[in-house]
């Protein structure tokens, strides 16, 4: 639909862990009316992409406890329009074999600069999700497709 919000998922992942986390919350966003969701690698969003949606979800594989390059990478590139993106909603997620809590808060702090309206808690996995995981992630999809719709934000 035309009037539908948008939320933009753009994430890293290096073994398919965090991609299919992506594709989980994807499910989740796709049940709430209204809202509509782009799953994309972080390397292939554009600034564009980014401004143009109502909400996101940042996810990353954890990379020697910290996010990997790829999503740090398009971060930096959205610094320049960090107005456009200041009081949307936001949803970390990552996955990893270790460090992943760790790499979630260096996400944290990160789009923290970007004024977001929180949706939280992020959603952290050990390895490859499980069936539990899945639906955590399916749920905070959904949590984030509802904050889309219901908050008000004023663009600079």
């Amino acid at each position: 639909m035309a009037n539908d919000k948008k939320i933009l998922i753009a994430y890293a992942s290096r073994t398919g862990s965090t991609e299919k986390l992506a594709q989980a919350i994807a499910d989740g966003i796709r049940k709430v009316e209204g809202v509509s969701v782009d799953v994309k690698r972080a390397k292939d969003v554009k600034p564009e992409d980014v401004v143009s949606a109502d909400g996101y979800a940042f996810g990353s594989h954890s990379a020697f406890e910290y996010m990997g390059g790829e999503l740090k990478l398009l971060f930096e590139e959205l610094y320049n329009v960090r107005n456009k993106v200041s009081g949307k909603p936001v949803l970390l997620f990552t996955s990893g074999h270790g460090g992943q809590v760790a790499a979630l808060e260096s996400m944290d702090k990160v789009v923290g600069v970007f004024n977001p309206h929180w949706v939280k808690p992020g959603v952290a996995v050990e390895g490859m999700p499980g069936e539990a995981d899945k639906a955590k992630a399916m749920e905070m999809g959904a949590k984030l497709a509802d904050a889309v719709k219901r908050y008000r934000y004023i663009v600079a």
